[in-house]
């Protein structure tokens, strides 16, 4: 009797792709129309673009956002400043990314 033998093998499970939407139509929606969510109120258009509400923006064709006559003027400084605290943030990565790279530069030519 082997003391290295097998004992259990199991069966190869059949691939599944045989039995995939058996019976059921593929979807035929376009979902480009969902990606954008716009709301209509009285005397306001909201559209929902990157987690906020922005007012007076319309989607244009392609799901680009085109903006209206009645554009907000907060909306662009609020992308603005989000766009800049981005790029801030960035820039701070990349300054700390630069003087550990300069202590190890300097370490090194101290050592030889």
């Amino acid at each position: 009797m082997p003391i290295f033998q097998k004992k259990f093998a199991p069966k190869v499970a059949p691939p599944r792709a045989q039995r995939l939407n058996i019976g059921c139509p593929p979807p035929a929606e376009d979902l480009d129309d969902f990606r954008t969510i716009t709301l209509n109120l009285v005397d306001k258009q909201l559209c929902f673009i990157d987690g906020v509400w922005l007012n007076g923006l319309k989607p244009g064709p392609g799901g680009s956002v085109a903006s209206g006559s009645g554009v907000n003027l907060t909306d662009d400084l609020l992308r603005m400043k989000r766009r800049m605290k981005t790029l801030e943030q960035e820039n701070n990565m990349l300054q700390v990314k630069l003087d550990v790279l300069v202590d190890l530069l300097t370490e090194n030519s101290i050592k030889i």
